[in-house]
């Protein structure tokens, strides 16, 4: 699998996907969702976790930093 390195914070967490938002952590975000399985790595970073906007919530969220490898296929199809 071909894969692309993202960076970025993770704002929620489902059994089956995870929802990336990225800089700038301003306003509202409407988060990428990654499927686990097109995830090949994921590696929480040392920076510090930041409060977002989700786009249609009311509350905000304190994501993580990360690091993510993807299927550079999937990225391409979702237009990252």
């Amino acid at each position: 699998m071909t894969t692309i390195t993202l960076s970025g914070f993770i704002a929620r967490e489902t059994e089956k996907a995870v929802a990336l938002v990225q800089l700038p952590l301003i306003g509202e975000h409407k988060p990428l969702w990654i499927p686990r399985k097109k995830i090949a790595s994921l590696t929480e970073t040392d920076d510090l976790s930041s409060s977002v906007q989700l786009a249609g919530e009311d509350v905000r969220r304190l994501a993580y930093p990360v690091t993510v490898e993807i299927d550079a296929e999937f990225a391409k199809r979702v237009g990252v």
